[in-house]
């Protein structure tokens, strides 16, 4: 057990537990419904999901609760090709759904839903390349992504909050939350006052409820790339502090 707890392997772990989440979720919707399409009470696959999601719970609580050393950006983000990938994919998912889908509220808080997330595409462009070219990104560049998932939530609450069926919406709120705090604790990282076990922790939940989501979800092509982020854009395991990195 103490080996699938090692801080390398805790995105690999996650991702398989939300690929088994989805499974299960899938499974769920296919056959655990009754004649009006309503989910069964107490269903085995209900049963066996909501295990599975505290189970991995407690894993991610046990594989970051220990996370230490430096906080500071430079020690725990190299230059890397992947990481830049993840987030030209978040572009891509943000920029795919904004352009495809109308907003669920009027007036302000719908054309602040599309605004940012015209916005939020660009900025996650430039921190990739932040993140090809070894060099810090701007904070705003991962707190505008942050800030249109907070529409996103904002946008959908009435859909949320009209649904008798917890199942429905509980993956879709929960991953949004998730994404929304990577980005912020990303934002964090920007400044100097990063904290490795938050980022990590809202990144591998990420992974997780992104995935069970992708099992019926209204927007699989934005979760799709919040994923890839979060897979891609972790804080290394070990962080090598500044001036070790010059002795070497």
């Amino acid at each position: 057990m103490k080996k699938l707890l090692k801080p390398q392997l805790l995105p690999l772990v996650t991702a398989a537990l939300g690929g088994l989440a989805l499974v299960l979720r899938r499974l769920l919707y296919r056959f655990g419904t009754d004649a009006r399409g309503l989910l069964v009470n107490n269903h085995p696959l209900s049963i066996a999901l909501w295990a599975l999601t505290a189970l991995a719970a407690v894993y991610l609580f046990a594989g970051v609760r220990n996370l230490d050393g430096s906080e500071e950006y430079e020690d725990n983000f190299r230059k890397s090709p992947s990481a830049a990938l993840g987030h030209v994919l978040a572009a891509a998912g943000i920029a795919f759904t904004v352009l495809t889908e109308e907003p669920r509220m009027a007036n302000y808080l719908g054309q602040g839903w599309q605004l940012l997330g015209s916005l939020a595409p660009l900025c996650l462009l430039l921190a990739g390349a932040a993140r090809l070219l070894g060099k810090k990104p701007f904070f705003l560049l991962h707190l505008i992504p942050s800030l249109f998932l907070v529409f996103h939530i904002i946008n959908h609450y009435q859909m949320f909050s009209g649904n008798p069926q917890f199942q429905d919406y509980l993956f879709t709120l929960l991953g949004t939350m998730a994404l929304m705090f990577f980005a912020f604790y990303s934002a964090s990282f920007d400044v100097g006052l990063g904290n490795r076990r938050l980022h990590m922790g809202m990144g591998l939940a990420a992974i997780y409820l992104c995935l069970a989501e992708l099992a019926a979800s209204m927007y699989p092509v934005l979760y799709l790339g919040g994923i890839a982020w979060a897979l891609t854009g972790q804080c290394s395991p070990y962080p090598v502090p500044k001036q070790h990195q010059e002795e070497q």
